[in-house]
C-alpha cells in the first residue's frame, strides 16, 4: 500500500501534464484518437445501449473515454481533480470543450464514487489503478454502482516478470524524479490484476491478455 502523501505527489502530475498536452496538436490527436479507438472496441462489446455509464478517472480534460459514446444518454465521469479549463492556445480546445459538454463531471475519487448502488449500466476504468490510491477499492465502488449483469470495461497496463524486476530495482530510483515514476503509485503484474478483478466480484467474460513468453 502507498501513503496518501504519495498518492497526492501522483495526483498532482496530472493537471500540469494534461495541460501541457493540450498545446501540442500531435500530443492532443494522440490521447484523442486512443480513446475514440477504445469507444469504438467498447462499443462492438455491448449488447446493447446502456442507459447510464460511469467513467472512472477520464483525466481532467473531462473527455475520456465516455466523451465517444455519445449514444449513451446518461454519462457520468469521476475525476479528483477540477476539471481543466483550457488554455486559449490549445489547437483542439474547442473540440474537446464541445466533446465533453454533455459527460457529466464529478470531482471525486474511484475509491468513494458518490453514486448509489447498482446505478449505473455501464463502468469504464482505464489506466487508472496504477496512479490510484487504493485499487482494491476503485475495483469495489465500481462493482457497488454497477447493475447486476452489466459491463466493466477495464485496462491497465502491466509488466512482465523481468518488467517489474527492472522497475524496482532499477528504474523508480534512477528516474525517481521522472513522470514515468512520480505519476504511477503502483506497477502492475497480469496474474495479480486478474485476481483482483475477481476478488472484487467481476466475471471475466473478455480478456485481451499477455502470452506466456511476454509474461515473462
Amino acid at each position: 500500500m502507498v501513503t496518501i502523501e504519495r498518492w497526492r505527489e501522483a495526483q498532482a502530475t496530472e493537471p500540469g501534464f494534461f495541460a501541457g498536452m493540450a498545446l501540442g496538436v500531435t500530443e492532443s490527436l494522440d490521447v484523442l484518437y486512443h480513446n475514440a479507438a477504445k469507444a469504438r472496441y467498447l462499443s462492438r462489446l455491448l449488447k446493447e445501449i446502456p442507459k447510464v455509464s460511469v467513467e472512472i478517472g477520464p483525466g481532467p480534460w473531462g473527455l475520456g473515454i465516455s466523451g465517444f459514446l455519445r449514444d449513451i444518454p446518461v454519462r457520468f465521469c469521476v475525476e479528483p481533480d477540477p476539471r481543466l479549463e483550457l488554455d486559449p492556445r490549445a489547437p483542439l480546445g474547442s473540440f474537446i470543450t464541445e466533446w465533453r459538454r454533455s459527460v457529466q463531471y464529478i470531482v471525486g475519487t474511484g475509491e468513494n464514487i458518490p453514486l448509489v448502488d447498482e446505478s449505473s449500466d455501464l463502468v469504464i476504468c482505464c489506466n487508472v489503478i496504477d496512479h490510484a490510491y487504493r485499487p482494491d477499492k476503485i475495483l469495489g465502488e465500481a462493482a457497488r454502482i454497477l447493475k447486476p449483469g452489466r459491463m466493466f470495461f477495464f485496462d491497465v497496463d502491466t509488466f512482465s516478470l523481468l518488467g517489474l524486476l527492472k522497475w524496482y530495482m532499477w528504474t523508480r530510483y534512477r528516474h525517481k524524479k521522472d513522470l514515468l515514476v512520480t505519476a504511477h503509485t503502483y506497477r502492475m503484474f497480469e496474474p495479480n490484476v486478474s485476481r483482483r478483478l475477481k476478488a472484487a466480484g467481476f466475471t471475466i467474460l473478455h480478456q485481451n491478455e499477455h502470452n506466456l513468453l511476454s509474461l515473462w
